[in-house]
């Protein structure tokens, strides 16, 4: 933990322990995580349990922890249930941050402002995985509305509620559909994603199309497509597919390198 990060929060009159926060005598770690390999150092990012199932994990004593998802879906190809997902380390960090969420709304969001500020963090993914919460968009408006420096961007399975329109309509902050009405999932294979993309130019929809699925060494550091579209589209991965192998590839990448940016959410 950054030694600013400490001693905001120590401030804020909590105590800490090495990286853990003592809230009502538990140990919490921080809500949000620098950015993965994926994401890219410079982007941090919040997660919570996924699918609407329930995970298990063990906690350093030995002892059992469950904790419920916030994902309403529980999709057969959802990539936060698999690879390092399965580790008991990162169960039991994702079930200790959602249990903070759920049960320490206020405290989380205080430990959520405190980290942006002190790690002057300028790209934020809120749900790297997980869903939102009755509470959470509200949460979250609050910190982005009073900090326009930050780009934050999510995806999300839930019906749009008032909180979460009203966090959308800020201008740094986005949230895109992972559901679209008549064509499923925004997620899947080649052929799906290009599929999708048509049918969506052709509704004058802003979407765009992920380089990672082309691109290994493309990452959301240097990309602001989710920040900036209302729909984003993606090949499916940690499912086993090869893109490599299909026949449409070079379509397919052609398409990606051509695709137009000029319709997007703030046009």
């Amino acid at each position: 933990m950054k030694a600013s990060t400490k001693k905001a929060i120590e401030n804020a009159g909590m105590k800490v322990y090495g990286n853990y926060v003592s809230v009502s005598g538990e140990l919490f770690p921080l809500p949000l995580v620098q950015g993965n390999e994926k994401l890219g150092k410079t982007v941090w990012h919040s997660s919570t349990v996924p699918t609407c199932g329930t995970i298990s994990a063990y906690m350093p004593n030995g002892e059992t922890i469950t904790q419920k998802g916030t994902c309403p879906c529980s999709c057969d190809k959802c990539y936060a249930t698999t690879g390092n997902y399965l580790f008991n380390s990162v169960k039991y960090s994702l079930i200790m941050r959602t249990k903070l969420l759920k049960e320490h709304m206020e405290t989380y969001f205080q430990l959520v402002a405190i980290q942006i500020d002190t790690e002057n963090i300028k790209k934020l993914r809120i749900h790297a995985s997980g869903d939102f919460i009755s509470g959470e968009a509200a949460g979250y408006y609050g910190i982005l509305a009073s900090r326009p420096h930050v780009s934050a961007w999510t995806y999300t399975k839930c019906t749009m509620s008032e909180d979460l329109r009203r966090l959308d309509s800020l201008n740094n902050c986005n949230i895109v559909k992972s559901i679209i009405r008549g064509h499923g999932f925004n997620f899947g294979t080649i052929a799906h994603v290009a599929n999708m993309f048509y049918f969506l130019k052709r509704a004058g929809k802003s979407v765009y199309i992920c380089r990672c699925g082309i691109d290994k060494e493309q990452h959301c550091s240097n990309c602001d497509g989710c920040s900036s579209h209302e729909y984003v589209l993606f090949v499916e991965h940690s499912t086993g597919y090869q893109p490599e192998k299909e026949k449409l590839l070079n379509k397919f990448i052609e398409l990606v390198e051509n695709q137009k940016n000029e319709v997007s959410k703030n046009a």
